[in-house]
């Protein structure tokens, strides 16, 4: 993993993905889909189990220090792994054999892009156009949603009606930077490939990592097994996150709640750092510290 010292790009993804494919080829590289610009949503599997896991960062476009917090661990995670050492405490090669960890980083690239970056050159000035027009200014700083401006995390089918309903509360009329659903759950090809590579692969927990709040969000509508409090009480003690919850129109149509409502299985919104987003990367090395013994952690519980 290089140094951090810019924004974590798509591009940086890339070449971190390529990187991961030369030293580790025992990690499986592969991609769950394409985003609305034809990115690759890659996906890293690490691991032989039987207990399927999968965590995954930027939902949200000025989110993208969760892509490079969870690249760090996959890297780390091998390193240990080949090295024969443990990482935190945890002795990398009997996680290996216990389960599988599927790790998505970047779900919402485009979205990543226009935050870090700003528009890409290589856009028709129409489409230039059309996204200044649902920004309502030239800085893409604050952007969260996806190049079509429906934002991600309220796009899956959990009470998406309800989210739908509330947008004219919040101002939300039409696509934009943030909290627009989309004309229907799974209507961006983003949160589809995700939605449809859970329902492929029977993952029994998964972590959705968000910034910031240093908080932790666990279940939906009391849909989740008992043990999903007791899970989230032990996050809380391995390090500083707090459980919380949702208000409002935050409260429907995330990926964490269509996992509880659709699987009955544990499910987490991890909001990693504090301050304003997008996070500076030089939070980086201390969010990473706080975050490992839940990614790791996470592995040793089902």
């Amino acid at each position: 993993m290089k140094k951090e010292i810019r924004p974590y790009t798509y591009e940086v993804l890339k070449d971190d993905i390529l990187m991961l494919r030369r030293d580790f080829p025992e990690a499986e590289v592969g991609s769950i889909g394409k985003s609305s610009w034809g990115s690759n949503l890659y996906y890293i599997k690490l691991g032989t189990g039987e207990k399927k896991i999968m965590y995954n960062g930027a939902h949200h476009g000025m989110e993208w220090l969760t892509s490079a917090m969870l690249m760090r661990f996959t890297r780390d995670f091998l390193e240990a792994k080949l090295s024969g050492r443990a990482l935190h405490g945890f002795n990398v090669k009997t996680l290996w054999r216990r389960c599988s960890l599927y790790i998505v980083p970047m779900v919402n690239p485009d979205g990543v892009q226009l935050s870090a970056e700003g528009l890409p050159c290589r856009l028709p000035q129409s489409e230039k156009q059309r996204l200044l027009r649902m920004n309502g200014k030239s800085d893409f700083t604050h952007w969260q949603a996806n190049a079509r401006g429906v934002d991600l995390n309220h796009n899956y089918d959990a009470m998406w009606q309800e989210s739908k309903a509330m947008e004219k509360d919040y101002g939300i009329y039409s696509p934009g930077p943030t909290r627009f659903s989309g004309t229907h759950p799974e209507s961006e090809p983003e949160s589809h490939a995700l939605a449809r590579f859970t329902r492929m692969h029977g993952f029994r927990l998964t972590i959705s990592f968000h910034s910031q709040g240093k908080v932790i969000y666990h279940g939906f509508l009391k849909k989740e097994p008992p043990r999903s409090l007791a899970i989230a009480k032990a996050y809380t003690k391995i390090s500083p996150y707090r459980l919380d919850e949702t208000e409002g129109i935050a409260s429907y149509g995330g990926f964490k709640d269509w996992f509880v409502d659709k699987f009955n299985f544990p499910g987490y919104t991890v909001e990693v750092g504090e301050g304003q987003n997008p996070l500076p990367t030089v939070q980086l090395p201390q969010i990473y510290k706080e975050t490992l013994p839940i990614l790791l952690g996470t592995m040793t519980v089902l």
